[in-house]
């Protein structure tokens, strides 16, 4: 489900365009993690499409459950508010967008990072790159060689 527009969600759950705009967006008032409200045959019509169950699509996932963790990542993650919350920056890594992976690299390293995002951390390399501080960078070039060059005998 890697990289569905609006529209795509909104063909998936029979809604248009606009309802999905809400759901992502949420309603005033409340937090970019808060939960939005969304009808439950909307909700089975999405995991039908998607092909998941109903509860995958409403259960909160498992760090998103513990306050505390939650805050401990969002501090490590997010400490320059660079998106408004995991579920944003979430969002952003399964995009690939290219800020989020960097943060990604920049905290947890390219061997962390790619327990999560698989291959595309080191095959991305050049896309991110440029979003990571100088150091880390440098540090992480160095991995990258390393890894493209031949296997020595």
């Amino acid at each position: 489900m890697k990289r569905l527009s609006q529209s795509d969600l909104a063909r998936m759950a029979g809604v248009s365009r606009q309802a999905v705009s809400l759901w992502l967006r949420g309603t005033e008032g409340k937090g970019a993690n808060d939960p939005v409200e969304v009808r439950s045959s909307h909700l089975v019509a999405l995991a039908r499409a998607a092909g998941v169950s109903v509860d995958d699509l409403v259960d909160d996932l498992p760090l998103l459950g513990d306050p505390e963790t939650r805050a401990d990542v969002e501090t490590e993650m997010l400490w320059d508010r660079l998106y408004p919350g995991l579920i944003a920056f979430a969002a952003a890594l399964a995009g690939r967008e290219p800020a989020a992976v960097a943060r990604l690299v920049q905290v947890r390293g390219m061997y962390g990072a790619a327990a999560v995002l698989g291959e595309s951390i080191w095959n991305g390399f050049d896309g991110y790159k440029r979003f990571l501080p100088p150091v880390r960078r440098r540090e992480c070039q160095r991995l990258w060689d390393l890894r493209q060059s031949p296997p020595r005998n």
